[in-house]
């Protein structure tokens, strides 16, 4: 259980890292996180920073906070809404894609059944993180995903595993051969995936290291990572 000590502290690394690395001023993020369900979000924050950072200096993306006054993390996932803050990235003058939180996509299932009209509840899934192609609307298909991310602040358990491989499936079909992805360094150059988007789990637990290099031949990056 964090303390209110551990919260601050954490709240102010956030502002720091997005302060460096997307100019936002530390005012702007006071109310990131809502009141309840405060440690979960508080760990996507923290994700959320450390992947604008990797952007900014492994990339050379330039970033930009839009479509808010103020940044706050959305409570449930849903259909792009450009009311709520969310990230451009730029490469230059060209924009690259754009970084919004709790984002239901089509899945590559979906597509297979022809894309019908009525939705059914397997149709769509939610990313806690996730970098899209730019200029896109409610859900989004599988396709349009650049990078994919959830976040897991617990314990590790094989479940979690089998679950991240299941849903893998629904966002690229597993290729034998590397296809280059849209990055020079971060998160990774090449991905044994088709189409080739990117699909990360950040866990708190360092146990989730056990898993890596299996993992990663169906195209997922598994991070250790720690608030």
């Amino acid at each position: 259980m964090l303390t209110q000590a551990d919260i601050i502290r954490i709240k102010n690394q956030i502002a720091d890292i997005l302060y460096a690395n997307a100019n936002i001023a530390p005012a702007r993020t006071n109310t990131l996180l809502p009141i309840h369900s405060l440690q979960g979000k508080l760990y996507e924050a923290h994700v959320l920073a450390t992947v604008c950072k990797k952007l900014a200096t492994e990339e050379n993306f330039s970033i930009k906070l839009v479509g808010g006054s103020n940044l706050i993390l959305k409570q449930k996932g849903g259909a792009i809404n450009r009311q709520d803050p969310y990230f451009e990235i730029w490469d230059g003058t060209t924009l690259f894609g754009e970084l919004f939180t709790d984002i239901y996509f089509n899945t590559l299932s979906y597509e297979m059944k022809g894309s019908p009209i009525r939705q059914t509840y397997g149709d769509y899934h939610e990313l806690d993180i996730v970098l899209l192609e730019p200029n896109k609307n409610g859900y989004p298909k599988h396709s349009d995903i650049i990078i994919a991310i959830e976040c897991k602040n617990t314990s590790i358990k094989k479940s979690i595993i089998r679950e991240l491989l299941g849903f893998r499936r629904e966002l690229s079909f597993y290729t034998q051969m590397s296809f280059p992805t849209f990055f020079s360094i971060w998160p990774a150059r090449q991905i044994n995936s088709q189409p080739n988007s990117i699909h990360m789990l950040y866990c708190s637990d360092i146990r989730i290291n056990r898993f890596t290099t299996n993992c990663l031949q169906f195209g997922i990056i598994l991070q250790h990572h720690k608030m």
